[in-house]
């Protein structure tokens, strides 16, 4: 009987999602040209660069699945964060290249669009992309994949932004059929105003998080958490000392610890070392393929992470 991996709905999702936003795009697009709509050709070009980076997501899942390889003896994980990082980067550029489009725009003398058509194109897609975020992050519970979770921001995104684009020109139509029909040609520089400032925390939302990895700074929860384990573990087994290096990418941790003993430990035996490994590992938890689990045993600091000064007291 074959069996479904979870790498493998990982990978149906990814192409799923990437297909489903490239019809996203090319109505957007299509729809913000015919209607003269800055704002709806935002959401267009949004999503054509979410589509982009959701085919780096799936090369990089399948990247991750190989795990390790002459060249990258450590494996693929440190480029999840980095295609994060790039999605996030460009998001955040080109809204803000959208947001100074937009104050251009309305300091000028703003511009007429047809407003029936992108609220029948707003309502349509502000159902479909809220089913499909929905759709997706219940599945993800399950699945506890990190590109999924953060792929599936993509869609709330569109959601939001095909909401504000209904309520607008919504507004915008209404406008249109009373005395003051002229204020109207100011709504789609407001919509996208709004629409880029509402995108803003998204994009900061994946980036900063996957620059943090990217840089290597170590997660302080998953840090605090290996130190008071390893603190029960000094007072069970009388370490002398220990030091722990931790990093993370993705949902993969890399946990490094470095234990020194007495000169005099009781246990000698590499089996009592493996025992008291064993422990430790269960006491971390989580699954075993995300997590790189590295615990070492020295009676000399030198051979310890960090850098020490040698004590003459604990090399006698």
């Amino acid at each position: 009987m074959y069996v479904i991996s979870t790498k493998d709905v990982e990978q149906r999702l990814l192409w799923q999602s990437a297909w489903l936003m490239f019809l996203v795009a090319v109505s957007g697009t299509v729809m913000g040209v015919v209607t003269g709509s800055s704002a709806v050709l935002l959401d267009g070009i949004v999503s054509f660069m979410a589509v982009i980076i959701k085919i780096m997501m799936i090369m990089t899942s399948k990247l991750i699945s190989r795990e390790t390889s002459k060249r990258f003896q450590y494996g693929y994980w440190q480029f999840e964060p980095l295609v994060l990082m790039v999605e996030g980067f460009f998001t955040l550029l080109f809204v803000l290249y959208a947001f100074m489009t937009g104050i251009t725009d309305l300091l000028g003398s703003g511009h007429t669009v047809e407003a029936g058509p992108i609220v029948v194109y707003a309502a349509f897609f502000t159902v479909v992309d809220s089913a499909y975020y929905f759709y997706v992050r219940q599945l993800n519970k399950r699945l506890k994949s990190n590109l999924v979770k953060f792929d599936n921001i993509s869609w709330s995104i569109d959601a939001v932004l095909a909401a504000g684009i209904l309520i607008s020109f919504a507004f915008a139509w209404a406008l249109e059929q009373t005395e003051w029909a002229s204020y109207a040609r100011y709504v789609d520089s407001i919509v996208l105003i709004a629409l880029s400032v509402q995108m803003m925390p998204s994009a900061i939302k994946i980036l900063v998080p996957s620059t943090k990895q990217i840089i290597g700074l170590a997660p302080t929860a998953l840090h605090e958490q290996i130190q008071a384990i390893m603190d029960d573990f000094m007072e069970r087994y009388h370490f002398k000392d220990y030091v722990t290096s931790i990093q993370e990418y993705g949902k993969t941790r890399f946990i490094e610890i470095d234990i020194l003993l007495p000169k005099n430990y009781e246990a000698q035996r590499v089996e009592d070392m493996d025992k008291i490994r064993n422990e430790i590992d269960a006491a971390i938890g989580g699954r075993a393929d995300e997590k790189w689990v590295t615990i070492t045993f020295t009676t000399t600091k030198r051979w310890m992470a960090k850098d020490y000064e040698l004590d003459e007291q604990d090399d006698d």
